[in-house]
């Protein structure tokens, strides 16, 4: 269980952690969302308590047949609509996604109210609410954690990954997919950070996923791959592929992207073994390198 008390003395200790500065630009992403990212329908919304009283904004993307629910975890300042290119692959394949609006969001209207720090913990309450709300509302379906850059860091936690928060792990968590990561943050990732990362894990990156400042060699984002414990890990490295890679990679990048992590999701949190025997025999195409371990 969090408490806000313990959270707001951590919050103070991280003062110092620059990576987590609100006028960090190479974490922003951007406010405009292209049209051609929406999701195929507008996601319900639904609104969360904090322990503090905080209201949580929830975009809920609801599958037609739920078979599993995807709580996402968007990047650094950005909000759950710019992801919705992906998002609706899942909710398609039926994922039922929940998203919460992180206060760090450049569209929340709370926004100029938190700092870094206070951005690392309130989304670990966010995310522990929502899964909450998603144990209740949807109950008996496996529980996926997924997230993008800032967000993907926050997906491992869920996993078992432990940081300077101390472990906050949810075992209901049968699967995580990491878009990117937001690297190894200096005060906020340890050594033994990804030893309790034992849930199927995949990452998707690519040979040129830099941001600057903060992860200057893109090998960074390997560290949930390489460091947690083997088996059920998987990973693949487009190049060529940024930061922004799950934003605009082409058709043929998007396509593998979209088909892998939905067949990892279904391998691993739905136990499908056909979708696991996909998995396993998915081919590297020009361009692209898949690991597993």
């Amino acid at each position: 269980m969090i408490r806000f008390p313990v959270l707001r003395r951590l919050a103070l200790s991280l003062v110092a952690a620059l990576v987590l500065a609100p006028a960090a630009p190479a974490l922003a992403w951007p406010q405009a969302v292209p049209a051609s990212a929406a999701p195929a329908s507008a996601p319900a919304h639904i609104e969360l308590s904090a322990p503090d009283g905080r209201a949580i904004d929830v975009s809920v993307w609801r599958a037609a047949d739920e078979r599993g629910v995807v709580v996402f975890s968007h990047g650094y300042n950005g909000s759950p609509a710019a992801y919705g290119r992906i998002l609706s692959e899942w909710v398609d394949a039926g994922f039922t996604v929940v998203a919460p609006l992180h206060v760090d969001s450049l569209r929340h209207p709370r926004h100029a109210e938190f700092d870094g720090p206070a951005a690392f913990t309130t989304r670990i309450v966010d995310l522990a609410v929502v899964r909450g709300f998603v144990k209740a509302e949807h109950a008996g379906k496996p529980i996926v954690a997924a997230g993008h850059s800032f967000g993907s860091l926050m997906s491992t936690i869920a996993g078992g990954a432990r940081t300077v928060a101390g472990p906050q792990g949810d075992p209901a968590v049968r699967a995580v997919v990491a878009l990117s990561s937001a690297g190894d943050l200096q005060g906020v990732i340890l050594p033994d950070s990804y030893a309790g990362l034992t849930v199927p894990t995949l990452m998707i990156t690519g040979d040129d996923d830099l941001v600057p400042q903060y992860v200057t060699d893109w090998r960074a984002h390997r560290s949930a791959f390489d460091r947690s414990p083997a088996g059920g890990k998987m990973l693949l490295v487009f190049e060529g592929g940024d930061h922004s890679l799950i934003r605009n990679a082409d058709e043929a990048d998007f396509d593998l992207i979209a088909r892998a992590s939905t067949a990892f999701m279904e391998a691993h949190a739905l136990g499908d073994p056909e979708a696991l025997a996909t998995l396993e025999a998915l081919a590297a195409p020009d361009g692209v390198t898949i690991e597993r371990r």
